[in-house]
């Protein structure tokens, strides 16, 4: 018992004997003790894994191999290459393919302009227009609509609206409008007609006109001349049989006066136009009468009228020209 009581006194002595040696190895810090100096942050140990890599299999794009049936044979082809499209490249193909396209259009006869299809004239013939136009033999790709509606309307005066289209293989349509003539303009040699607006056409063809004025000259503002002779004799005989001259108008308060006039008319008389006096007719017993270009007042001129011829029937006068342009300042002239 003693004995066990002076080992485990001789262990203790000697745990406490080794405390002091560490005590006495491990240095003092300068500055206070290990309670207040911030003690060092434990590192977690970082472990790292590790994945096993796919292997990439490089293909040779040069060869395919194709395994055969037998065994350990195998059909070696070359390999299609690996194109990526992209939006130049489509784009690119689609203009060579519009080129192509445009190529084999213009070569081809069947592409050729040959004749149009004409809409909408009672009057107007295609050979007509298609003879203003010069598009024979034309391919249909280099066709231009616009351009041929400007030609039509500018070429054809009669013609109120023009629409232009063009289809395949070598189809063109014109689409049009004529006017409707309601005076007949007789000067000189010519025959014009007259629409609803004040422009002036050729006659062409038949027409139920109400009204038919034999004129000395042009009527009031009247926009262009007639194209002078050394111009006509450079184009041909067969053009100009279908040539409509350029374009003249009057003003639409003209030709409303030259309507209102129709029922005063005598029967037998035609209805006359002087640059200076106006519009009249030759009365049945021999003289002329004009009451103007503005026929707005026509009830009181044509009262004025008749008691100015009463006047000259008392004087035994027979006159050879009466004129009402002014209603306030009438005069006459007696036969010479």
């Amino acid at each position: 018992m003693a004995k066990r009581q002076s080992d485990e006194s001789s262990s203790a002595d000697r745990v406490r004997a080794r405390r002091q040696q560490s005590q006495k190895e491990t240095p003092t810090p300068p500055f206070g003790n290990s309670a207040s100096r911030k003690q060092a942050k434990s590192r977690v140990p970082v472990t790292r894994r590790t994945t096993s890599s796919v292997p990439v299999i490089n293909r040779k794009r040069h060869k395919v191999y194709v395994p055969l049936k037998t065994k350990g044979a195998e059909l070696q082809l070359p390999a299609f290459p690996n194109l990526k499209l992209g939006w130049r490249l489509i784009s690119g193909a689609i203009f060579i393919l519009s080129l192509a396209v445009v190529i084999t259009f213009s070569s081809l006869g069947t592409f050729e302009v040959s004749a149009i299809n004409l809409q909408g004239a009672e009057r107007l013939t295609s050979e007509a227009i298609l003879s203003q136009l010069g598009i024979t033999g034309t391919s249909i790709v280099k066709i231009r609509p616009k351009d041929i509606e400007m030609q039509v309307a500018e070429r054809f005066p009669s013609l109120s609206s023009v629409k232009v289209s063009a289809g395949l293989p070598a189809s063109v349509t014109v689409k049009v409008v004529e006017r409707q003539p309601l005076i007949a303009w007789r000067q000189d040699s010519n025959l014009m007609w007259i629409d609803v607006e004040g422009v002036m056409f050729p006659s062409r063809g038949e027409a139920e006109i109400p009204l038919t004025v034999v004129a000395a000259g042009n009527p009031p503002a009247a926009a262009a001349e007639a194209p002078e002779a050394s111009e006509q004799a450079e184009v041909s005989e067969e053009i100009l049989a279908f040539t409509e001259p350029a374009t003249l108008r009057t003003t639409p308060e003209f030709v409303r006066g030259i309507l209102s006039l129709i029922g005063y008319v005598p029967e037998g008389s035609i209805l006359q136009y002087d640059p200076q006096f106006g519009l009249g007719w030759q009365d049945p017993n021999g003289w002329l009468v004009y009451f103007g270009k503005d026929t707005s007042e026509i009830d009181l001129k044509l009262a004025e009228y008749q008691t100015i011829i009463a006047e000259l029937r008392e004087d035994n006068l027979t006159p050879s020209l009466i004129s009402l342009e002014f209603l306030h300042a009438p005069f006459y002239r007696l036969e010479q």
